[in-house]
């Protein structure tokens, strides 16, 4: 969604003053707020008073000189304009005078996209007709939002856009594609509320933060040094035509065709413990009248990692020009750029790995091994867990859905009680000595699911290594063994190869979830048996860093009847058959109590025996 690309410049006059806060209008509706906002702001309008506004800009961020600049416009109607533009790389002289217009710049002849953007943000910071088709929605308060989408099936994927507004209905930023804009330290000028500070993102994220100096009526100029007589001012020295002005325009890469010479290379890919391994990379490009890509500021894909190596390929690339009205121009787009990697999880010591994503290990089991998974069948189902010193408690569940169970953990008399019965929250109920409730609460939690939803991550972000078995267990040293599992993880490990922070998930070849980590815990599971066509856990182990910590014991997964009422735990359910098979284990991690286990810890002894 292009916005800001370049057009004949209008301006407004009056005073400069400190901004009032002005009411802005109840408006609902996105473009009618716009709207709103743009007769608040925009001082290219039609019948506007002639004004002369200057402005500097420098980078706020990375402070590369590269992006300074003098920019001063003259304006006296909309055919009628002057500006100079004046910055490291690039100067330029226009005038626009009715029909004729003149044109003079340096020999790099390339109007950057971050100078255009600042020149536009100044005159015209709401784009309406760039956002005329857009849809948004309310998001956060004071903005409204939409979503931008690349590629399509499995590789699309979408780009988040917004605008906000101000209490008094002008704008504090625009994040759209291809760029974004903020506007800030507004003030009153001609009855209007204009932006006196203006920031866009210019290349290799820098900030380009443009300041108005001068903001005054046009016939309150007097020329100074080189400057013309105002009766001079719209002079045009030559007829360059409007056709041949450097100006940008919005494309679709469809549109453009690729140069002949020199002949395009293809693309390499590296090898990856990421996901995805194929799909697309978005990449806003500014290319210039002769078919050249001058920026590649922006790059976006589910697998980030490779973007920016992808983007120093393609910025060799070369388009046939694209001409517009018989000349020439410079050109914003998005290219999409396919990616086909090959997966080498780290470890693999060349050991193959069949590229199977985070996500779809997660898939993979709540179909194999997640008893409360939607649709799953009722079950009641009895553990017992103990602790180090032979400190023994015991829990219980009764699952007839995702909203309509009931569970009850009894340790030393401490029992905590927690069910759902329909949409509403579940509820919690604690009786006993209180000393105990963290040990309760933490075996609650390990017997629910542990696994993120895929919603809420990005695949890139969780790096998949190869692994031997006896990883899952933080007690163990460093092992060298084959690796036949693999851990997708995100977090650090210490020298022995084990997580130290973050997150951790380990899968075997068929799928099964066999340990997982998180906040410091590590659940293992083990024992796998069937139930109702489920591979479910019967033995739990946990550790607190390396240190075992308790183990549960799946006794009894027993199918539910469904005409039972659900109203208490422990009731007879007549009828049912017994199954010495294990249940899905959860460690959602003891958050409440990551330590609480003061009966003390499980030796490895214990652990052995279970197995």
């Amino acid at each position: 969604m292009p916005f800001g690309l370049f057009g004949l410049l209008a301006l407004s006059a009056g005073c400069f003053a400190v901004a009032g806060a002005a009411q802005a209008p109840q408006q609902d509706d996105f473009h009618s707020a716009l709207e709103h906002a743009a007769k608040l702001s925009n001082l290219a309008e039609p019948n506007a008073h002639p004004f002369h506004v200057k402005l500097t800009t420098q980078d706020t961020t990375l402070h590369n000189p590269d992006y300074t600049a003098e920019i001063e416009i003259w304006w006296a109607a909309p055919d009628k304009w002057r500006r100079t533009v004046k910055s490291p790389k690039f100067s330029q002289l226009a005038i626009q005078n009715g029909a004729k217009y003149f044109e003079s710049s340096t020999a790099e002849d390339y109007l950057p996209y971050w100078v255009q953007e600042l020149i536009d943000g100044a005159m015209t910071p709401i784009p309406l007709d760039a956002l005329a088709n857009v849809s948004a929605d309310p998001g956060r308060i004071g903005c409204d939002e939409w979503e931008d989408f690349h590629g399509a099936g499995e590789e699309r994927f979408s780009t988040h856009d917004e605008v906000c507004f101000n209490p008094d209905g002008t704008v504090s930023h625009i994040f759209a594609e291809p760029a974004g804009i903020q506007l800030s330290k507004y003030h009153e000028f001609d009855k209007k509320q204009i932006a006196t500070q203006i920031t866009v993102t210019a290349v290799q994220r820098s900030d380009a933060t443009a300041t108005v100096t001068t903001l005054e009526p046009l016939e309150k100029w007097h020329a100074s040094g080189d400057d013309p007589a105002a009766s001079q001012l719209f002079d045009v020295p030559k007829d360059t035509g409007l056709a041949s002005r450097a100006r940008f325009v919005a494309v679709l890469d469809s549109a453009l065709v690729a140069a002949d010479t020199p002949p395009r290379a293809p693309m390499t890919w590296p090898s990856t413990y990421t996901f995805p391994v194929d799909g697309i990379i978005a990449m806003t490009a500014h290319i210039d009248r002769a078919g050249n890509i001058r920026e590649i500021p922006f790059t976006i894909s589910k697998n980030q990692k490779i973007d920016q190596a992808a983007a120093e390929q393609v910025k060799a690339w070369k388009f046939n020009p694209y001409v517009v009205d018989g000349a020439p121009v410079e050109v914003v787009t998005t290219l999409l750029v396919p990616f086909h990697l090959k997966y080498e999880p780290l470890g693999a010591n060349g050991k193959e790995f069949p590229p199977i994503s985070f996500a779809q290990h997660i898939a993979k089991y709540h179909e194999l091994s997640d008893l409360r998974a939607e649709g799953g069948a009722p079950f009641h189902l009895r553990a017992s867990f103990t602790f180090g010193g032979g400190s023994e408690g015991q829990y219980e569940e009764t699952w007839r859905s995702p909203s309509n169970w009931m569970r009850e953990v009894d340790f030393q008399g401490a029992v905590l009680r927690q069910s759902q019965n329909g949409e509403g929250p579940p509820s919690e109920k604690f009786s006993g000595d209180t000393k105990w409730e963290g040990n309760v609460a933490a075996m609650a939690a390990a017997m629910r699911d542990r696994l993120p939803d895929p919603r809420t991550f990005q695949e890139a972000d969780w790096g998949n290594s190869a692994v031997p078995e006896k990883n899952i267990y933080p007690n163990e040293g460093q092992d060298t063994s084959e690796p036949v599992l693999i851990r997708a993880a995100l977090g650090g490990v210490n020298s022995d190869n084990h997580p130290t922070s973050g997150q951790a998930y380990w899968f075997d070849s068929e799928g099964l979830l066999r340990a997982s980590f998180e906040n410091g815990l590590t659940v293992v599971n083990s024992n796998f048996a069937v139930w109702n066509g489920k591979k479910v856990a019967r033995s739990v182990e946990i550790f607190s860093g390396a240190i075992p910590a308790a183990i549960i014991t799946v006794e009894t997964i027993e199918t539910r009847s469904e005409q039972k009422p659900l109203s208490c735990i422990g009731c007879s359910l007549g009828g049912a058959v017994a199954a010495d098979q294990g249940a899905a284990a959860n460690t959602a991690s003891m958050r409440r109590a990551p330590l609480g286990f003061s009966v003390g810890m499980v030796s490895n002894t214990q652990r052995n025996a279970t197995e």
